[in-house]
């Protein structure tokens, strides 16, 4: 076929057109875009000096707090009990009164508190059972955060009768799995359940249990799973041993855990959960933020080369470059998650090898166009110690041509104490407004310092057990919140073939999207982000009531909040100051941007009128 030489030089200005317009979008795009800016700070200044703070009262320490302005708590201060309490209490803008007994308390009826916090370990149930039962009569919430011995309440029928139980089946039984049932929990109903191999990885629940029948009257909310009543089609769930429930006793509510749910962070969700179930309606203050932490991501410096490249046939820059990346971006984006990436100037400090100031300029192009995050890893290994990594870190950051505004950071939970200090007069660092942790004994969220916020992580991206998932589901219930750590230190020097990128990538893919779905509807953020949300929630006070068919919430402390409402068998018809959306069947999320949000209830159509006395 010939071409005529008016079709060649035509075809010729084409080519030359379409290069031009695909190399000048290029230049354009890496010119016209400041990589070097961290967008996601919030210039907003919010502090910790106007911080909302529990008032914690007890025995000898001055007056009590208003009535019904306040939580009692019977145990004593140095428990994982009381340390639940008070952080329920921070979040939830509650006052706490701490008392060993009810001697201790003098019950007076008009100042009787908002609900009763019981920890049965450390308070002679059966002594003080006059005391609980009048205290339920005048229609006060009481939680057993835990049970005493089967033996003491098999022994006592008036404990039984407050407590809703039946009888007493067996002290110790030894469970298939546990049955946590809808409405409880945001995020629906789940049989944690082994019955594959995979499955028995995952299972971590304590299946030992003390096997309670309750009553007629109670609601449970989730048992422990037995074969021999599984296989019965009509066996009640009353039969089933009962982990938590719901009596209903004279005036008021009595709920009861069977087992340690309570003694862990997973507490404050659980409590959450009561305070819904006790009412006719809850409405409490969120953060509505969901966070992904890529912890030691990318690394500089190309270390473990030789090791790296037996496993992938490529030097380490490569393999962050080419594999790590695309995958993390590629997950972030199907997930529409915005995630936090926290560089790692060294992995190691002992190898001599230096880091390279051109990948970081990569990088940050790269996280630009994907909605992603730069943090900096502070984690210290190899032996060196903290003061000298930011030394040596500061050296190489502050050389670079992007002085890119580094608001967040990751360290290990072991440099807490140490790290505000030396944070100070480090320019790589001036603009951190927020520190993250691993998941461990420090608060879900709160300040450091007036300056910086603390955000720990809630989740472990590449593993998923069956207690992770209860953690999470009350956390979310709880808070709205969610930060997931996919720390990619033992990829870049693995130990075993399940540290290998294939099997890191392929679980943490999966987890994400299925154990987080149902949470959805809750923001994605990224560190910076979910600063500003942590700060809102921290510093805001808010008050509610109900009137008729219309609940009134006043705000203070905070230009706006978020708040999830949950109610029964009611859906929201009008609503002013506030925005909202439906998170499942009778709970939402409230967007409020006034100080003061009307909403108006309806009944939902086909539901019947929700019975407190059930």
């Amino acid at each position: 076929m010939v071409v005529s030489r008016r079709n060649f030089v035509s075809m010729l200005l084409m080519m030359a057109v379409l290069l031009f317009m695909f190399q000048f979008s290029q230049v354009i795009k890496e010119n016209g875009s400041n990589y070097s800016v961290n967008t996601f700070i919030d210039d907003n200044e919010v502090s910790g000096e106007n911080r909302w703070q529990s008032q914690v009262y007890g025995v000898g320490q001055g007056e009590k707090p208003d009535a019904g302005d306040y939580v009692l708590f019977l145990g004593k201060r140095k428990s994982s009990l009381y340390n639940v309490a008070a952080q329920w209490c921070e979040y939830t803008k509650r006052n706490l009164l701490v008392c060993e007994n009810w001697e201790d308390y003098e019950l007076q009826w008009n100042n009787l508190p908002e609900a009763v916090l019981v920890d049965s370990r450390a308070v002679e149930l059966t002594e003080e059972l006059d005391d609980f039962c009048k205290v339920a009569g005048y229609g006060v919430p009481l939680v057993f955060c835990n049970l005493p011995e089967p033996e003491v309440i098999r022994k006592s029928a008036g404990l039984r009768e407050l407590l809703g139980i039946r009888e007493v089946a067996e002290d110790v039984i030894e469970a298939e799995g546990v049955h946590l049932f809808g409405s409880f929990f945001l995020g629906g109903e789940c049989f944690y359940l082994a019955e594959d191999e995979e499955d028995e990885k995952r299972q971590d629940l304590e299946l030992t249990m003390p096997w309670y029948i309750t009553a007629s009257g109670t609601k449970t909310y989730m048992v422990g799973m037995l074969d021999e009543l599984l296989k019965e089609e009509e066996a009640k769930n009353e039969y089933f041993p009962a982990l938590i429930w719901r009596n209903s006793y004279r005036n008021g509510k009595v709920f009861a855990v069977n087992g340690d749910y309570m003694d862990s962070v997973q507490g404050i969700g659980i409590l959450d959960a009561m305070m819904y179930e006790a009412g006719d309606y809850a409405v409490y203050p969120v953060i509505n933020a969901q966070n992904v932490m890529v912890a030691n991501f990318p690394g500089f410096s190309g270390e473990n080369d030789q090791r790296i490249m037996e496993l992938y046939s490529r030097d380490t820059e490569g393999v962050l470059r080419d594999i790590f990346w695309p995958a993390i971006a590629g997950m972030a984006e199907q997930g529409h998650y915005r995630p936090t990436c926290f560089l790692a100037a060294r992995y190691r400090y002992g190898d001599g090898a230096e880091p390279s100031g051109a990948m970081v300029s990569f990088y940050l192009q790269q996280f630009k166009e994907f909605s992603t995050e730069a943090g900096l890893s502070l984690e210290c290994r190899d032996g060196i110690d903290l003061e000298e990594k930011l030394s040596w870190d500061g050296r190489f950051y502050d050389s670079l041509e992007e002085q890119y505004a580094y608001s967040a950071v990751y360290a290990g939970e072991e440099s807490l104490p140490e790290l505000g200090e030396l944070l100070e007069g480090r320019g790589f660092l001036e603009d951190v407004r927020t520190i993250a942790v691993g998941r461990g004994d420090a608060p879900i969220v709160s300040y450091y310092n007036d300056d910086i916020t603390l955000q720990s992580a809630t989740a472990d991206a590449a593993f998923h057990s069956y207690g992770d998932d209860l953690w999470v589901r009350s956390v979310e219930t709880a808070l709205g919140y969610s930060n997931v750590l996919l720390d990619m230190y033992p990829v870049i020097w693995p130990r075993d073939e399940e540290d290998r990128w294939e099997k890191v990538s392929e679980k943490t893919s999966s987890n994400l999207n299925t154990y987080w779905k149902p949470f959805e509807v809750f923001e994605k953020t990224t560190l910076s982000e979910s600063d500003a949300r942590v700060r809102s929630f921290l510093n805001l006070d808010y008050e509610d009531r109900r009137e008729e068919d219309t609940v009134y919430l006043e705000m203070s402390g905070a230009e706006e909040g978020w708040f999830i409402l949950r109610t029964h068998g009611e859906s929201i018809e009008q609503i002013t100051g506030a925005e909202y959306l439906e998170i499942e069947t009778d709970a939402y999320l409230l967007h409020v941007f006034q100080k003061e949000a009307e909403i108006r209830l309806q009944k939902s159509r086909g539901l019947l009128e929700y019975d407190l006395t059930m």
